[in-house]
């Protein structure tokens, strides 16, 4: 202090923003008076209930993500956050209204009945996730705050091995933390070696077993212990790194070291499709396997991807689904008292569904439209009259129905709080109106949506007969089988066909192993000028550089690359698109293929025999 004449700071000190020296919960109440003036009730006046989540998932939650990357919030300070959000989206200004739907419901992801907020406990999670992945994808490794945690904290061991210091930060400890979260989800695809250490790495089964070797050999990437004149293994080095038993198993399993010349060594998350860290995806795996209860994921699916319907009315949809709207029955059934009758009619419980369909106002508005609804028929329940009612719609007719529902609703609460009775044109006409209203933003959106900048790829709609062209498809089902059939062409003249069947993990991976098994075939007969038509757009994007192929499924990563590279020696090979149309015998051989698992290779037939496909 006396040297750099500095004051001795404070045990809520802050930097940048984000105290660094406490834990204790009133030095993080800056973090509910921000989410408050975020959420303040005349805004809740203002806005609809789709609108509530819209300024939530854009504001609040970026808002809370800088401060939760620097360690663990208290746990209090995160109750206080969720009691806020809650108090906004169910309130209408000060007023304190009854919470329709649990808080673990609204956190679940739209298709499983949620409104895909998050809770605060999984976005503090999340941001330290991501800040674990900086570290152990070795992305940032030459950033300084990476290098001084590395030289504090990972000298002895390596990250995925480290022991939790009885002295650290408030970032570390919460990193420790979370690691055996992510540990299990994370696998490095080794390419040219250099950034996978050998030992205290997840790059094969056994990884975590090799922990009595620590020190300078821990740090050393796979690409050392490599002979450099033969290419194999570097016994004497694995020896030295491992000890007898794991180099064995190394030497054993890896028989030749898998290492890919001229591709970098990937880190991959495994609950992304892609393999690159995302922070929804990180959510989606803190949050684990949710479903949608009593009702069927389809269902959810359909309402919230129906693009006609206004988002109010999809909010209204998502209420009547859990039957939360309110209604004078839900309120006696929460104070547990006798269901009073219907305002309106006073014939029946003033019930969703009697208020929806049943009521005589609500009858003839049904009865008058052109749905052909028989109300009648429907079962008595308002959730299983809803999921039969929009199982046998289309997405014309389900906005139609949407959006009389609505008006219908508008007009009882108009006829019971207000006194203004709504005869069925009118209500038929407010709903028309919507529907057009509806019309109008689809198509403005669908119009924005199109102006974007569009890279060309190679496209045919019809197969040329001069040259030698290769058409191929593949077939894929959740069986991790697949089969792929490829047929060549020189100058219009079948030359060979091959059908085969191997394990996939994915549609994409099918159609890749039909072009692998194709342009080897290819290059074999040292042909170097030929075309390849497959109906897989994202393979001819990848193939012919429009999109990164770290943007693919990971577990083909690999195998796309090396394809790349090889293409890239052989300029005369050609990857195009060509509809499904003029490949479909191809997908009839593929089934074949796939479906009875064989193998087969012809030379020189003038066509392929007669197959029929199996039901």
């Amino acid at each position: 202090m006396n040297v750099f004449q500095a004051c001795e700071g404070e045990n809520n000190h802050t930097y940048l923003g984000v105290p660094i020296l406490t834990t204790q919960a009133k030095h993080f109440d800056y973090l509910v008076d921000k989410v408050a003036a975020k959420l303040h009730p005349w805004k809740a006046r203002m806005l609809s209930p789709a609108a509530k989540v819209v300024l939530i998932k854009s504001v609040v939650e970026p808002l809370l993500l800088y401060s939760m990357g620097a360690g663990w919030i208290p746990e209090s300070i995160l109750h206080k956050i969720n009691a806020k959000v809650r108090a906004f989206f169910w309130n209408t200004g000060e007023t304190n209204k009854m919470r329709m739907v649990a808080w673990e419901t609204i956190t679940k992801p739209k298709q499983c009945g949620g409104l895909g907020l998050r809770d605060t406990r999984v976005l503090n999670q999340a941001a330290i996730l991501r800040v674990l992945w900086k570290i152990a994808s070795k992305e940032f490794e030459e950033t300084l705050w990476v290098r001084v945690l590395s030289a504090k904290y990972l000298s002895k061991a390596p990250l995925w091995l480290a022991n939790v210091p009885s002295r650290c930060s408030k970032l570390w400890s919460a990193v420790l933390t979370t690691r055996d979260i992510m540990k299990p989800h994370v696998q490095w695809l080794l390419g040219d070696g250099t950034k996978c250490s050998l030992v205290g790495e997840p790059w094969h089964d056994l990884w975590a077993s090799f922990v009595h070797q620590t020190g300078p050999p821990c740090g050393r990437p796979v690409s050392v212990y490599v002979d450099a004149t033969n290419g194999g293994w570097d016994v004497t080095k694995l020896l030295q790194a491992l000890g007898f038993h794991a180099a064995l198993y190394i030497a054993c399993t890896f028989q030749q070291p898998p290492l890919k010349p001229n591709v970098r060594d990937r880190l991959i998350f495994k609950p992304a499709t892609s393999g690159n860290f995302s922070f929804k995806s990180a959510c989606n795996l803190l949050e684990g396997p949710v479903t949608g209860g009593t009702i069927a994921d389809a269902i959810w699916r359909k309402v919230w991807r129906c693009r006609g319907i206004l988002p109010k009315i999809q909010m209204f949809f998502w209420k009547l689904l859990h039957d939360a709207i309110l209604v004078k029955a839900t309120f006696a059934t929460r104070m547990r008292t006798q269901p009073p009758p219907c305002d309106v009619c006073g014939l029946d419980v003033d019930d969703a569904m009697h208020a929806l369909f049943l009521c005589n106002s609500s009858r003839q508005c049904w009865l008058a439209s052109d749905l052909g609804l028989r109300v009648d028929a429907m079962p008595q329940q308002i959730v299983q009259a809803l999921i039969m009612v929009i199982q046998q719609l289309d997405d014309e007719s389900l906005i139609r129905f949407a959006n009389i529902i609505w008006a219908v609703w508008k007009a009882r609460c108009k006829e019971v709080y207000e006194g203004k009775r709504s005869n069925v044109h009118q209500v038929l006409g407010n709903a028309n109106s919507m529907i057009e209203l509806s019309r109008l933003i689809k198509h403005s959106n669908e119009h924005m949506g199109s102006i974007s900048i569009t890279v060309s790829i190679p496209r045919v709609q019809e197969i040329p007969i001069q040259g030698m062209h290769c058409m191929m498809d593949g077939s894929f089902q959740e069986n991790a089988r697949a089969g792929w059939a490829y047929r060549i062409y020189r100058d219009g003249v079948l030359v060979k066909f091959e059908v085969g069947a191997e394990e996939a993990t994915s549609p994409l991976h099918a159609e890749v192993l039909a072009f692998k098994a194709a342009f080897y075939a290819v290059l074999k007969e040292g042909v170097m000028e030929a075309h390849f038509y497959t109906d897989c757009e994202t393979l001819v994007k990848v193939l012919n550089g429009v999109l990164n192929p770290e943007e693919i499924d990971w577990r083909v990563y690999l195998l796309v690359v090396n394809l790349i590279l090889t293409m890239q020696q052989h300029e005369g090979l050609v990857c195009c698109h060509a509809p499904r149309e003029l490949l479909k015998h191809e997908h009839e051989m593929a089934n074949y293929a796939r479906r009875l698992d064989i193998c087969v290779e012809g030379f020189t037939f003038p066509s392929f025999p007669g197959i029929t496909t199996v039901g």
